[in-house]
C-alpha cells in the first residue's frame, strides 16, 4: 500500500480545540493554517471589541467596511436563517448574553459588549451586504453572533485555501465542526469518530467521507448555572429567545449533520435542535444529509441519509468529532 505523507496540528482556537490534517504538504501548510485559522477568529469573534462582527453590532445602522471573509460570513448567516425559516437564528446575541454567556469560555477576561438598545431578534435579511467593496451596513440594534456557523465557515475556508496552496488533502476541524477535502490519508476517504457527549474515550460511531463537512452542536457542554440558581444553556430557541428544552425525554440535546460544507452542516444541527427530530430527520432526509439525534433519555435517532456515511468498525480514526461547537 503506497504510503501517504501527513502532517498534523492541534491548537486551541475560538474557544476550542482544533486540529489541522494536511496530505501531501509540508509543515508550512499546517503554520499557514493556524494562522488563517487566528485571522478569522480576530475578524469574527464577538468578544473582541475591534473584530468585524462586534464592529457591525456597535455601528447603530452605519455601514462597516470589514474583511472579505466576513462578507462569506454575513452571506452564510442570512442564508442560513432564510434556509431554515429562522430555525438557525445568529441574531440572539442579547438574549444569550443576558442569560449569562457574556464573557469567552477559554478567556473571561474577553467579554461582550453589547451597544445600547441591541434587540432581542434581528431579521438578518435585513442586513446590507456590498460585497464587492467589503461593505456591511446592518440594522441598528442586531446583535450577530458567529458561534458555531462562524467554525463550521472557518473550516470550510481554511481548507479552500490548503488545496489551493498546494495540498493533495486536508481535513481541519474547529470545536467539532469539521471539513475535509482533497486526498485522505487512506483508501476510501476519510474517517470521523463521532464520540459520546460526556465521555469523549467512547466514541459511538464512525463516518467517513471523501469530501464535505460534518458538525456536532449540544446543550451539554456549554452550560451553566445563573445567579438565581437556574440552569441554562448556550443553544437558544428563536421563537422563545430561551434555551431549547432539555427535560423532556424526546427533547434533542445533541445532533451531527453531514452536509457539504462545515458552515451548512452547523446551521442544519441547530434546526434539528429547534425543531426536534421528529420534523427535523424527514427534513434533511429530503435534502439528502445525514443526520443523528440524541435524546434527553439518552437514546439516539437517526435518519435514512446517515447510513450511507457510517463505516464498519470503531478503530482509530483519523480525526474525532469530540467537542460541542459554542
Amino acid at each position: 500500500m503506497e504510503t501517504v505523507h501527513t502532517d498534523t496540528l492541534e491548537f486551541r482556537a475560538m474557544a476550542c480545540a482544533a486540529r489541522v490534517v494536511v496530505v501531501g504538504g509540508t509543515p508550512a501548510h499546517l503554520a499557514f493554517a493556524r494562522t488563517a485559522v487566528e485571522h478569522l477568529e480576530q475578524c469574527w469573534s464577538r468578544f473582541l471589541p475591534n473584530s468585524d462582527i462586534a464592529r457591525i453590532n456597535a455601528a447603530g445602522g452605519c455601514p462597516i467596511s470589514v474583511d472579505p471573509s466576513t462578507i462569506r460570513l454575513i452571506t452564510a448567516m442570512v442564508q442560513g436563517w432564510a434556509r431554515t425559516d429562522g430555525a438557525f437564528d445568529p441574531t440572539l446575541l442579547a438574549p444569550l448574553v443576558g442569560l449569562g454567556y457574556a464573557a469567552s469560555w477559554d478567556n473571561p477576561a474577553h467579554v461582550t459588549s453589547l451597544a445600547a438598545g441591541t434587540s432581542l431578534r434581528t431579521r438578518p435579511t435585513d442586513i446590507e451586504i456590498d460585497g464587492n467593496r467589503c461593505i456591511v451596513r446592518a440594522p441598528s440594534g442586531i446583535g450577530l453572533d458567529a458561534g458555531g456557523i462562524g467554525k463550521g465557515l472557518a473550516a470550510d475556508l481554511v481548507v479552500e485555501q490548503l488545496l489551493a496552496a498546494g495540498a493533495e488533502g486536508a481535513l481541519v476541524s474547529i470545536g467539532g465542526d469539521l471539513r475535509v477535502g482533497g486526498r485522505a490519508p487512506q483508501a476510501g476517504g476519510w474517517t470521523i469518530d463521532v464520540v459520546n457527549p460526556i465521555d469523549d474515550a467512547l466514541a459511538e460511531a464512525r463516518l467517513t467521507l471523501t469530501t464535505g463537512g460534518v458538525a456536532t452542536s449540544g446543550t451539554v457542554r456549554r452550560a451553566w448555572v445563573r445567579a438565581n440558581g437556574s440552569a441554562a444553556h448556550h443553544l437558544l430557541d428563536p421563537a422563545t429567545a430561551q434555551p431549547v428544552s432539555v427535560h423532556a425525554a424526546d427533547a434533542v440535546i445533541e445532533a451531527t449533520v453531514v452536509a457539504g460544507t462545515g458552515a451548512w452542516a452547523e446551521v442544519f444541527t441547530k434546526a434539528v435542535l429547534v425543531r426536534g427530530a421528529e420534523t427535523g430527520l424527514p427534513w434533511l432526509d429530503s435534502l439528502g444529509l445525514a443526520c443523528r439525534a440524541r435524546f434527553a433519555d439518552h437514546t439516539e435517532l437517526t435518519n435514512d441519509a446517515w447510513d450511507a456515511f457510517v463505516a464498519e468498525g470503531l478503530a482509530q480514526p483519523v480525526h474525532q468529532a469530540d467537542e460541542v461547537t459554542a
